[in-house]
C-alpha cells in the first residue's frame, strides 16, 4: 500500500539535458583503436553488429570481452543487451542466451564469451543440442583469465599468476562433440564471412576467434582511484 501512494508522487527526472552531454562527449572523445592487421576484439565486435543488426539479441559473459562489447557493439533496442554487469558473473552469459532464445525463438541471438568464461558453463552445450537452440556463440578466445592479466600486467609488475589456460580444449572439436557446427577464426579478413556462415545455418554454431592476450580494455579506473583518474581517456 505505501509502495502505491508513492507511486503517483515520484516524478521523472529531466534527462534532456545530460543526454545531449553525452553524447557531445562521445562526438568529441570517440572510442578507437589500433589496427595493426591481426585480430582485434574490436573488429570482431563492429562486424557482429553490421551482421546482426538492430535486432539481434547479445548477451555478454564476464571479462574484457563484456567491456569490449559495451564499448563497441552498437546496441540500439531496449532489452537487446544482457550482461550481469559489474557482479562479476562468469559462467552467466551460456545460461543467460539460452534463457532469452527460449523467450524469443525467432530472434537471433548471440553469446559473447572469453575461454574463461565459457568453460564455467560449457556443459550447457548439451541443452543448447537438446532443445535446438539457435545461439551463435561468440568465443575470444586469448589463453588467458583477460581481465586478470590486464590488472597484474598494467599494476604488478607484470608478475602474471594464475591466469595461464594453458589446457584450453580445441573448442571447435568440443562443440562438434556434440553434433554443433563450429569454425576457428585467426585472420581479421575472415571476420565477417565467419558471421554470415554462422547466422545462416540453421540451429547453434561457435566461432572460436584467436586474439592477442596482450588486448588491453581501455579506457579504466585504476584499482584505488578515482573516475577523474582514468586511463586511456583522451591519449
Amino acid at each position: 500500500m505505501v509502495l502505491d501512494d508513492l507511486i503517483p508522487l515520484v516524478q521523472a527526472p529531466e534527462t534532456t539535458a545530460w543526454w545531449n552531454q553525452i553524447r557531445t562527449w562521445q562526438k568529441t572523445y570517440p572510442l578507437r583503436y589500433e589496427q595493426n592487421g591481426h585480430l582485434n576484439p574490436q573488429i570482431i565486435l563492429e562486424a557482429l553488429g553490421k551482421v546482426g543488426g538492430e535486432k539481434a539479441i547479445v548477451i555478454t559473459d564476464v571479462g574484457q570481452h563484456q567491456m569490449w562489447a559495451a564499448q563497441f557493439y552498437p546496441v540500439t533496442n531496449p532489452r537487446h543487451f544482457i550482461t550481469s554487469a559489474g557482479l562479476g558473473t562468469m559462467g552467466f552469459g551460456f545460461p543467460a542466451a539460452i534463457g532469452a532464445q527460449f523467450a524469443k525463438p525467432d530472434s537471433l541471438v548471440f553469446l559473447i564469451t572469453g575461454d574463461g568464461s565459457f568453460q564455467m558453463s560449457i556443459q550447457e552445450l548439451a541443452t543448447t543440442v537438446q532443445y535446438n537452440l539457435p545461439i551463435k556463440i561468440v568465443l575470444m578466445n586469448n589463453g588467458v583469465l583477460g581481465m586478470v592479466r590486464q590488472l597484474q600486467k598494467m599494476f604488478y609488475n607484470e608478475r602474471f599468476n594464475q591466469i595461464q589456460l594453458h589446457a584450453n580444449p580445441n573448442f571447435v572439436k568440443v562443440a562438434e562433440a556434440y553434433g554443433i557446427k563450429g569454425l576457428r577464426v585467426e585472420k581479421p579478413e575472415e571476420v565477417e564471412t565467419a558471421l554470415l556462415k554462422a547466422v545462416n545455418t540453421s540451429g547453434p554454431f561457435l566461432l572460436d576467434f584467436a586474439i592477442s592476450p596482450d588486448e588491453v580494455v581501455l579506457p579504466m579506473v585504476p584499482p584505488g582511484k578515482v573516475i577523474t583518474e582514468v586511463l586511456g581517456g583522451e591519449d
